[in-house]
This record gives C-alpha cells, structure tokens and sequence, in this order.
C-alpha cells in the first residue's frame, strides 16, 4: 500500500525509539482499521499479518502462561523480551527508511502488558481501541478469553449459551484495567478510541488521532484516510439477541463506558435475571 506523502522533511521522531505509538484493545474493537490509519500516516509497524497484528510481538508475547510465570518472580524475563523486539523492529533498517515518520505497532494484547511497556519506552503513546461490549459478548473472536481469562478470573462458561456471558465479562475487566492503567501511567499519552464513534464520525475522530499524535493536520488528507473506515454490519448485533444472560452490573457498566444501550433490549435482560434469581 502506497504511504501517504506528508510533504515535510523526515522528523526526529522515527528515531526516537522510547516513542513507539502503540494499539491495542480486545480482540473484535476494530484495532485493524486504526492500524491502518497509522500506516497510511506514514508509520512503521513492522512485519504484519493480515488483521495489520506485529507477528514479532505476536510471537514473544502472545504467551500467558510464560507472562504468569514470570511477571512477578522473573519481571527481567519480560524486560529481556521488550528488548529483543525493540532490537528486531529497527534491525532490518526499514524503520528508518525517509518515508516514515514514526513507529510502533498493533497487537490487541497489548493492553495486558501497559506496565511493562511503560517502564521500557517511557514516552510511548497508547491508543486502546473499544467496542460496544455488548455487540463484542456476541462475536466470533473470542480469542483472547481463551488465552487470557484466566488472568481476570473469568471462569470457563459452563455451556455454549453462556459464552458471551463470559466474555462481556472479560470485555468490562479487561478494559477497566487497561483505562485505569493507562490513565494512571501514561496520562495525556492515552487516547481511548470508541470504534462505533470511529464508524459514525470517522472525519471528526481521525482529527483526533491526528491531534493525539501531534502531527501537522494540513499535510493529512483526511478524505482519503475516512474511505479507509466502513461501518460493518455487525454494529448493533446485540439488538438482534436474547439478553438475558446477562445481569443488571452487566448491562450498567456497558453503559458506565460510555455506550447505549437499547432500553427494550436492556430491561428485557434485567427483567429475565431477576426472573431467574
């Protein structure tokens, strides 16, 4: 893919190895499709697979058994690791190349491990991606509960039925953790991107990418970069599902996030929670 000309000379900031732009969030959030947008900005993101995931960071970190292992007895395990991918992103040399003029990479783990991050390049910028958790509770990717649910104690769903269950579950603690992590550690180097606002506002949200990452607006051709967003059907699935599974605290901290949640489909899963209890 053709990388969009700024028109301005190559800027520090590509060698600046401490200030990665990184993008993360739960597998499904549409982390994809604001990978590249940075592609098209003119970043290295590394070697990619076909969702624009970094298959280095894939292949060190998508591990949690080995981050269990070693995030508290053998933290230095994990700061070895960072090393080395920071190590195999420039080796090749094409992050220097004049024709970017930043890094960083997409991997939707990546909010498992903000502490680590923060501590290896201190003046990274994070943007976490996030979707109505309750259109994600009823996708197919649910990757992420498997490998990761174990971490925020979410237990294995006891029939089919109840899977979404478990990962609305997984959707609201893993994404409190990373937006109070992020808050806490990186402050206005964090940038919380609702994908839905991504679909339905795509001109008004690239501006504030193009902001968050201090680039200059007039060289950016948002018209070009606000055809690379299509909504997808699959925005309100939920509507089109039993809620039931799901219980009041649920439903509550969909919204606390900053979603809406069709006030039918709402109180017809409260009404049948309650039912049940």
């Amino acid at each position: 893919m053709t990388k969009m000309n700024t028109g301005e000379p190559p800027t520090r900031f590509k060698l600046r190895r401490e200030a990665p732009v990184v993008i993360g969030g739960v597998g499904g959030s549409g982390t994809r499709v604001v990978a590249e947008l940075l592609k098209e900005m003119g970043f290295y993101l590394g070697k990619l697979n076909t969702s624009n995931d970094n298959r280095t960071f894939a292949s060190l970190f998508r591990r949690p058994q080995w981050l269990i292992r070693n995030h508290k007895r053998n933290p230095e395990a994990i700061h070895w690791a960072f090393r080395r991918f920071e190590r195999e992103m420039f080796d090749s040399g094409e992050a220097g190349h004049p024709r970017y003029q930043g890094w960083g990479w997409k991997n939707p783990v990546t909010h498992i491990y903000l502490n680590f991050l923060n501590a290896h390049f201190p003046r990274m910028k994070y943007i976490h991606v996030i979707r109505h958790g309750l259109d994600i509770a009823f996708s197919g990717n649910k990757n992420q509960l498997r490998l990761w649910g174990k971490l925020f104690h979410i237990k294995k769903p006891e029939t089919p039925r109840m899977k979404p269950k478990s990962y609305l579950q997984y959707w609201i603690r893993s994404n409190r953790r990373a937006i109070r992590l992020g808050r806490q550690l990186l402050g206005n180097r964090l940038l919380v991107l609702k994908y839905n606002d991504l679909c339905l506002h795509p001109k008004r949200e690239i501006h504030r990418i193009i902001r968050f990452l201090e680039l200059n607006l007039r060289h950016m051709d948002i018209h070009r970069l606000s055809r690379l967003i299509q909504r997808p059907e699959s925005i309100g699935r939920y509507k089109k599902r039993d809620l039931s599974l799901f219980d009041t605290k649920e439903i509550q901290a969909v919204r606390n996030f900053g979603f809406a949640v069709d006030p039918f489909h709402g109180e017809k899963g409260n009404r049948s929670s309650k039912k049940r209890r």
